[in-house]
């Protein structure tokens, strides 16, 4: 079957179906049509350059500059997770969380991409941009919900934490339990997605796919593969995240910084 393109009148026309939860959304008083405007509008500018951008990308593709591009989305990823984990933007967090993010997604693209689809060409970028988007904004959202419940939940029961100490238990024995919880907490979500996927919900990959004219099962094994990377990128990248900024956010008293959190 042939892609319908979509007109831009059509777009525009797609849009009217928002009336209906604006119109909501002020009905209540909520004071989220302002968030509505602000977030649609840089959906449709920010779209709009990553499309005419990553055509560019796609007809040049070459390897450095994939990973340059590669570099740019994980700097935005770790600034976002840091803003949203209710942290402070200082050295000591900003530069563990990038290594660990960074490094997470690299052994995650070189993994499914060199060895598992194996590419004719080093970080082809047709393969590359796609599938390191998809997992690293499911990182993102799996980091702000492991960092936070982290810091957090171990600033907020402190003396669990310094009676572990007085009886000699070292910093990563103590805070074995606040790391265990985090985890359980990031992994949720994409435990939830893959026990669902399929019968309550088609994933963004498996139909693009499908509209793009692919067979369903060629769609369905690319879908199955880009879970397994997205559930091990998440779960590495809040591993590492709070592995390396625990080496920097601990004063020498092995308590903790309490300057990097914002409230």
């Amino acid at each position: 079957m042939e892609i319908i393109d979509l007109t831009w009148t059509q777009l525009g026309i797609g849009f009217i179906i928002m009336l209906v939860p604006a119109y909501i959304l002020w009905k209540y008083r909520t004071g989220l049509n302002k968030k509505l405007l602000t977030a649609s509008v840089r959906m449709v500018l920010q779209l709009l350059f990553v499309g005419y951008y990553l055509q560019y990308l796609f007809e040049y593709d070459n390897p450095w500059i994939n990973a340059a591009w590669i570099f740019v989305m994980v700097a935005v990823a770790d600034f976002a997770t840091i803003d949203r984990s209710d942290l402070k933007r200082k050295w000591s967090v900003i530069i563990p969380i990038f290594g660990a993010t960074f490094l997470g997604i690299i052994v995650i693209d070189l993994f499914f991409l060199e060895v598992v689809i194996q590419l004719p060409k080093l970080l082809a970028a047709q393969y590359t941009i796609p599938i390191t988007g998809m997992v690293l904004g499911n990182c993102l959202r799996s980091n702000v919900i492991g960092i936070n419940a982290f810091y957090y939940s171990l600033n907020e029961h402190q003396e669990r934490y310094q009676f572990y100490l007085s009886c000699g238990a070292t910093r990563s024995e103590a805070v074995h339990s606040f790391f265990s919880k985090a985890l359980q907490k990031s992994a949720n979500p994409t435990l939830a997605s893959m026990a669902t996927i399929g019968l309550v919900s088609l994933p963004g990959m498996m139909t693009g796919q499908i509209l793009s004219g692919s067979s369903p099962l060629i769609a369905i094994k690319y879908q199955i593969m880009i879970m397994v990377a997205i559930f091990s990128g998440t779960i590495l990248s809040v591993y590492l995240g709070i592995l390396f900024t625990n080496k920097f956010v601990f004063k020498d008293t092995d308590m903790l910084d309490e300057t990097i959190l914002k409230n």
